[in-house]
């Protein structure tokens, strides 16, 4: 029988070759002893060198998901997972040596504890990140407290009890995007809690306008994907509305931002819910979601 650690963290990657280094070398400089906890990397299928590059890096396990999916990968690493905790990060994010020490703390003595909810920070990565979208990442995205306060977490920065995961059967291995949703939500349904962790930082690479729009098309992906409806292109469409209405009036009204900023941003938003009303009409069409 393996011996249980105390955490397992599961990093998915997918043709993320230089990222996906840098995340491994802030995951090796964690404060924890080397002895309570292991670091899995698993490759979902890289084309770019990104497995072959691993292969020389020690204190690691490397798997490979052939399945297409980062919630494939998760799951692969969750079947051979040692630790009493699994926390969850992404290839593109520098986690604060601190990061696994104060997601332990965080979950002591939490009633109900489902997931901690990690607090996830933007940078500017390179000079292909516009003004614009580092606002836009800012302002909306990744919002770890708010999602928590609704019972969510997103995988670039989680922590669970490794059982209440597998007794769960792992993630939904069909979604392309928002199995992470999906999952909270079905543990919130059971009566587990979600808790937000400001002191557990992941430091995450703001997207350029060109990756924003792909990420929404994912995530459209992922709700079509998740619905039987019949009518879920109507329902997708009308959701898309309300989103676009509410951060408009969050940027006019609630936002400190310069005027000049505030349209910057809005530009953004009113390209998001374009792509997403193109890419309903697509799926409509018979065409299947996109991975990337």
């Amino acid at each position: 029988m393996n011996q249980e650690l105390l955490i397992t963290v599961i990093v998915p990657v997918w043709n993320d070759i230089d990222r996906i280094l840098l995340c491994v070398e802030a995951l090796k400089a964690q404060t924890l002893k080397n002895n309570e906890y292991e670091i899995f990397v698993v490759d979902n299928g890289s084309t770019d060198g990104t497995y072959e590059k691993l292969l020389s890096q020690t204190g690691i396990t490397l798997l490979q998901e052939s399945n297409p999916g980062s919630y494939s990968a998760r799951n692969k690493g969750l079947k051979e997972a040692r630790g009493k905790y699994v926390a969850f990060t992404d290839s593109d994010c520098i986690p604060d040596e601190k990061w696994l020490e104060n997601l332990i703390s965080c979950a002591i003595d939490k009633p109900s504890m489902g997931i901690i909810a990690g607090d996830i920070q933007f940078f500017k990565e390179n000079t292909s990140v516009e003004a614009s979208a580092l606002a836009y990442e800012e302002l909306f995205s990744m919002d770890q407290e708010a999602y928590a306060k609704l019972g969510l977490c997103i995988t670039a920065n989680w922590l669970s009890d490794r059982e209440v995961i597998i007794n769960n059967s792992g993630f939904d291995t069909s979604l392309k995007s928002g199995g992470d949703h999906e999952m909270s939500q079905r543990l919130t349904e059971q009566g587990l809690k979600v808790y937000f962790c400001e002191d557990a930082i992941v430091m995450h690479p703001a997207r350029n306008k060109k990756e924003i729009l792909k990420k929404r098309k994912r995530v459209i992906g992922g709700a079509w994907d998740k619905s039987v409806s019949k009518v879920k292109a109507i329902r997708l469409i009308t959701n898309s509305l309300k989103l676009y209405i509410k951060r408009s009036i969050k940027i006019f009204v609630s936002s400190d931002s310069s005027l000049k900023k505030r349209f910057s941003v809005y530009g953004i938003i009113t390209l998001i819910f374009i792509t997403s009303v193109k890419e309903i009409a697509r799926l409509s069409l018979g065409q299947k979601s996109s991975r990337s």
